[in-house]
């Protein structure tokens, strides 16, 4: 110690940091926002493009075994079974989706029979007949429904 002063930050000057790092909170925090809905938005199309490819493989898979209707409607939870809406045969797609797979799903056959149109996925919510649709991608990333519902291939 020297001359009886001690070395050290004023409250003004803390003041200042203070501020400064608020400032800085204020710019960053709505950024992040944006990014996580984003990032969530992201998880649902993946999910709903992991549906779409399991039930492409579950069709060309029992194609010649099943009665699959054109146009057809299925739903699905992670037990990995998909029932059929209007009368087809149920499918096991949970063998192509993984073990860890998780969700609510449903998936359009396409007017051929042996293909997919699109393909829906919740992470909370059982799907409902009149959800089953295209998402857009804005719809997804702002979950206007708040189901956390999207689409693959989302438009």
């Amino acid at each position: 110690m020297k001359n009886g002063k001690i070395k050290g930050f004023t409250l003004i000057e803390l003041i200042v940091v203070i501020a400064i790092i608020g400032a800085l909170a204020a710019i960053i925090v709505p950024s992040m926002i944006g990014y996580t809905h984003q990032a969530r938005a992201a998880v649902i199309t993946g999910n709903a493009r992991n549906v779409y490819n399991a039930a492409k493989m579950a069709i060309l898979e029992d194609f010649d075994d099943k009665r699959i209707n054109a146009g057809e409607i299925y739903f699905g939870n992670d037990s990995g079974d998909a029932h059929a809406l209007g009368g087809s045969d149920d499918l096991s797609v949970g063998k192509f989706m993984g073990d860890d797979f998780q969700g609510h799903y449903a998936f359009v056959v396409s007017d051929s029979g042996m293909d997919i149109d699109y393909a829906v996925w919740s992470n909370n919510y059982a799907i409902s007949a009149g959800e089953v649709r295209i998402y857009s991608a804005d719809e997804v990333e702002k979950d206007i429904t708040g189901k956390g519902i999207g689409s693959y291939p989302n438009y």
